[in-house]
């Protein structure tokens, strides 16, 4: 009997920390989308239907689940219940967040909490844009250096679905970063040799 109260404070000791882990999780990335500043536009970029797979899967599952044992009247399982509704809120939120595209002024940040998947528009060296049947998509090269390392140059690919309503004003944006510094597949087949 003991072993038995033991196991089940273990799993309620767990299911407290994770409850508080998420929220600590769902918290930062709020306030990586809140400071973030200059956005010139974002978008939904999950998996499903433009909302995390994962996320939302389990989500759906705790509702289900709560809606359960709320219609049963099984009282004795309401507080972990509202503990897995509270993780799963959490996580969809992280994730939403973590999954949209932002383009700022500054340049394309793919991941709200991951430093590293940002990507300014300076070190874009080149881009690519293959259509798809209703979205685009863009590849963009760029160059990352190591402080320690100054010769140690690696080229990283970036790429981006860009849904429909979103093209226009991102061609513009790109555009006008990359537009001074990046030839256009137009202007390469212009042979300068025969203008004067």
């Amino acid at each position: 009997m003991q072993l038995t109260t033991d196991i089940h404070g273990l799993f309620i000791l767990i299911l407290a920390a994770f409850t508080l882990g998420s929220t600590f999780l769902s918290a930062y990335s709020v306030l990586n989308v809140v400071r973030l500043r200059n956005v010139r536009q974002s978008w939904k970029a999950g998996k499903l239907f433009g909302y995390p797979l994962f996320a939302t899967l389990f989500l759906m599952s705790v509702i289900a689940v709560t809606l359960f044992a709320w219609q049963k009247s099984l009282a004795e399982y309401y507080p972990i219940a509202a503990c897995y509704a509270w993780i799963g809120i959490n996580w969809f939120a992280a994730s939403f967040f973590a999954s949209k595209r932002y383009i700022t002024d500054h340049g394309i940040v793919k991941n709200i909490n991951d430093p590293s998947q940002t990507v300014p528009w300076f070190q874009i060296t080149d881009f690519v844009e293959k259509q798809q049947d209703v979205e685009s998509r863009y590849i963009f090269f760029y160059q990352e250096s190591h402080p320690e390392h100054r010769r140690s140059i690696r080229s990283i690919r970036l790429e981006l679905d860009i849904p429909a309503s979103q093209q226009e004003e991102f061609q513009k944006i790109v555009s006008y970063k990359l537009g001074k510094t990046i030839r256009t597949e137009a202007e390469s087949l212009i042979d300068t040799s025969t203008v004067k």
